[in-house]
């Protein structure tokens, strides 16, 4: 449970902080993520694809907007119940009328109870996360009908070359191929900021959400696949080269990583379940 006074300090903070942002890249698929009154729009993606920035543009779209970032470390025991001294705090400093942003909304329990809410009086709601699987299992049983769902990646090639103002060549697309699209990445290149990324999905996104203990191993296997891109695997071969006991644990890291965005498999084509 979080203390008023304390709500109201973070939603000021937060408020001061995104306005301050620079408005960066237009996103090649904008126009996707319009709102709609009465609609929930869920943006889900990788941590750091741009998600924040992506919200900033949309807040230009509105008059006014109410914003909270549930990621703050202020924000630690934020409660469900809290959402309604939020949303007292919005309507008495922002006026009675504003669009909800919500950033990495998951990580408050029954989240989906209080959006359900604000789409039944017809509000318009923009929320962000990085765990697709949680996002669409909970909307699907609280939500039907109500959200759009949208997936954020980190930058294309032209929005690569648009960030850099390069011409298209070869040249470029094999810098883009080594450099990738994280655009906080691209300003500072630092391979900490890397290592940071893959350290918070692992741990924050998959070992503490599912109560994994030996986060050792489940690291291993997440460095081994992204070093292995393009190549085949089989369960039995990760649970040998890694040596755990179970390929049940095999299939569920590897179905954790997809939900957070980490990698994406393609399984081998066959007409047989079996074979496949």
């Amino acid at each position: 449970m979080i203390q008023k006074e304390n709500l109201l300090k973070v939603i000021k903070d937060q408020r001061k902080k995104i306005l301050s942002r620079d408005v960066g890249i237009i996103r090649e698929n904008l126009q996707d993520f319009r709102l709609r009154k009465g609609s929930a729009l869920i943006i889900s993606g990788i941590r750091r694809c741009g998600k924040s920035t992506v919200l900033h543009q949309l807040l230009k779209e509105s008059n006014n907007f109410y914003y909270l970032n549930l990621e703050d470390p202020r924000l630690e025991g934020f409660e469900l119940k809290d959402f309604i001294k939020a949303d007292e705090i919005f309507k008495e400093e922002y006026g009675s009328k504003g669009f909800y942003f919500f950033d990495e909304i998951q990580n408050v329990s029954s989240w989906e109870k209080f959006i359900r809410g604000l789409t039944d009086d017809k509000k318009t709601v923009v929320i962000t996360g990085s765990n697709a699987s949680l996002l669409s299992r909970e909307l699907g049983t609280r939500l039907t009908g109500r959200h759009i769902n949208r997936e954020l990646f980190p930058f294309s090639f032209n929005e690569y070359l648009k960030y850099f103002k390069l011409k298209s060549s070869f040249k470029a697309y094999s810098k883009y191929f080594i450099d990738g699209g994280f655009p906080e990445y691209l300003e500072e290149k630092d391979n900490y900021y890397l290592n940071e990324i893959l350290s918070r999905v692992v741990m924050r996104d998959i070992a503490i959400r599912y109560g994994i203990k030996n986060t050792n191993v489940l690291k291993k296997m997440a460095i081994y696949l992204i070093s292995n891109v393009g190549k085949k695997f089989s369960y039995n071969s990760l649970k040998k080269i890694l040596e755990i006991s179970s390929v049940r644990s095999i299939i569920d890291y590897i179905s954790y990583f997809e939900d957070s965005y980490l990698i994406f498999t393609i399984p081998k084509f066959s007409c047989s379940y079996r074979k496949q």
